[in-house]
């Protein structure tokens, strides 16, 4: 056996250390000795492999790539590491050298598994949807029996908006490899989004039995089935919420599946249960910064002022076909979206996040060395109309046809009011208003997304909804008439009237389909989609009262919005 050199012996040492530090948590300390492994033994390719990745669980992305380039200098014949720096390089989002490295490493190791399927997510989150959509059917068509070829595809297709073909993708799956719970959940989930609820409830049940306690699982049939839940079904849901040894994100979901299985019989106890699924969702997300919030309304009413808006206003792209739903989440915009398109000229795409998208990326495409909203300063008229464009394309491409009017339904676009109004000087502005008391009550019983922390505490929300009003108003006094206000408990009080000014706001004209918008059999992916798949009712105005004497901290932080 050859003797290792003192330069490798050393090295390995510094790699031991660093697995333990590794296996403690203790990334820094792993990646300093790391460190000093490749500087005393350049050439030692483990050394640079171990220190690329642990840089890349680090977020150190950009540290890693110069060591995965020396390990391909050292091991040029090797596909896991042309996998690994492909991924990396998709990380860091340079497509075209990642599609090479993953080419590359296929070359050495035709047909392998893990690298066709990282390869489709790098495709896919760079944009080419195409691309990737046929690395999954190869996937698939190597192994028909494993589950991930059908779940990575039918994702992909989700997020391209093709519900239709994602539901059939998971069938294909349940087919094919019936015992992967995963199939079975997303084909619940899909079921439910294209108005499918007792296709949906079979799965959420198979998903559960083939995986018992699965709490995305349990939480997607007690929301489903509410009421109709089992005693059997509420008592698992009830024990993994009472377990402190689960993990937050366990006891959260369940909890705000079990708080709607509660609620039609127990208002009070459902209070109590949604209570602690957002004390768990706070423990695994953290708390909500109000002044980092509060800083990020005054930056924006500070960069769109008026002498900004009016050197940029008329800018845009004339095209009068987006219809921008916004406000509140919880404020009724999933009804006005499906309200206009049931029109027969209209096609809604649900929440997209195209807009959030672009002004990420104006500060770059403009050359600004400022961040958003600053760099406002520095757009031009052709930078207007190429994001608008840009956007436009996006939506042609899932599907947007030769409707006259393409609906975007994002509630928190209302952050980003001021840069649409300037992108399309002629699209349609909705903003969707509701009493703040039945907006925060119902935020609060959902399981909103991760990034969303401030729903998770009554305070928080109130003070949310403070701010948010703060930058709307800001928006009406810089934009005039731009904003088209929808008032949710008028709209429910006289729906035909309200409908027909939806309509009229629009730019189109009246259709009776309008009215029976709960007729459509276009998918919703909101948790309102049981309730606009029915007349408009008026049950959920003043639904805050049932839980009054638990909202005093949100009574409190309303203030004088409540007036």
């Amino acid at each position: 056996m050859a003797l290792c050199s003192d330069a490798q012996c050393g090295a390995d040492a510094f790699r031991g250390l660093a697995a333990v530090c590794w296996r403690q948590g203790q990334l820094p300390a792993a990646i300093e000795y790391l460190r000093q492994a490749v500087s005393i033994a350049p050439d030692h390719a483990d050394a640079h492999a171990d220190l690329a990745i642990v840089l890349m669980h680090a977020r150190q992305n950009a540290q890693a790539l110069p060591h995965w380039e020396r390990v391909i200098a050292l091991r040029p014949n090797d596909p896991d590491v042309w996998h690994n720096y492909g991924k990396l390089l998709g990380d860091l989002r340079q497509l075209q050298p990642a599609c090479a490295a993953f080419e590359r490493s296929l070359a050495l190791a035709p047909d392998r598994l893990p690298t066709l399927m990282t390869y489709a997510r790098v495709l896919a989150s760079c944009g080419d949807e195409e691309a990737a959509q046929a690395l999954w059917n190869r996937v698939i068509g190597l192994q028909p029996q494993r589950f991930e070829g059908y779940q990575g595809l039918a994702e992909l297709q989700f997020a391209c908006g093709q519900l239709e073909a994602a539901r059939d993708t998971y069938a294909r799956g349940v087919a094919a490899a019936p015992d992967a719970p995963e199939l079975h959940m997303g084909l619940a989930q899909l079921r439910e989004d294209l108005g499918d609820r007792e296709g949906a409830e079979a799965a959420f049940r198979e998903a559960l039995r083939l995986r018992p306690d699965w709490p995305l699982a349990l939480e997607g049939l007690l929301t489903l089935i509410r009421g109709r839940a089992e005693p059997a079904l509420l008592a698992q849901a009830r024990a993994i919420l009472d377990d402190d040894k689960r993990p937050p994100q366990d006891r959260a979901n369940v909890g705000f599946g079990l708080g709607k299985a509660l609620d039609a019989s127990d208002a009070d106890a459902a209070f109590t249960v949604w209570e602690q699924a957002n004390r768990a969702r706070r423990r695994q997300i953290g708390p909500f910064d109000r002044m980092r919030h509060a800083e990020r309304i005054d930056r924006t009413i500070a960069a769109f002022d008026a002498r900004q808006v009016a050197r940029l206003r008329g800018q845009g792209l004339a095209d009068p076909r987006p219809v921008f739903v916004l406000g509140m989440p919880r404020s009724g915009t999933s009804l006005v979206e499906q309200i206009i398109a049931a029109h027969p000229e209209a096609h809604g795409f649900g929440e997209l996040k195209e807009i959030a998208r672009i002004a990420r990326r104006m500060p770059a495409h403009v050359g600004s060395i400022q961040r958003w909203p600053e760099a406002l300063s520095a757009v031009t008229p052709a930078a207007l109309q190429a994001a608008a464009a840009d956007y436009l394309a996006v939506l042609q491409k899932r599907g947007g046809g030769t409707a006259r009017r393409w609906i975007d339904k994002a509630p928190l676009n209302f952050y980003h009011v001021g840069l649409i109004a300037l992108m399309f000087p002629r699209a349609t502005i909705i903003w969707c208003r509701r009493d703040p008391r039945d907006i925060c009550v119902s935020i609060y019983g959902e399981n909103f997304a991760l990034e969303q922390p401030f729903a998770t505490d009554l305070g928080d929300l109130g003070f949310f909804y403070r701010e948010y009003m703060r930058l709307m108003r800001h928006w009406q006094s810089v934009l005039g008439d731009r904003l088209h206000a929808c008032v949710y408990e008028e709209l429910v009080a006289a729906p035909e009237s309200g409908a027909r000014a939806l309509i009229a706001a629009t730019g189109l004209e009246w259709h009776e389909a309008c009215l029976n918008f709960y007729q459509s059999d276009r998918a919703v992916l909101t948790p309102s989609r049981w309730q606009v798949r029915q007349p408009m009712y008026s049950h959920g105005v003043g639904r805050w009262r049932r839980y009054a004497h638990r909202l005093g901290p949100l009574i409190e932080a309303l203030g004088d919005e409540l007036t």
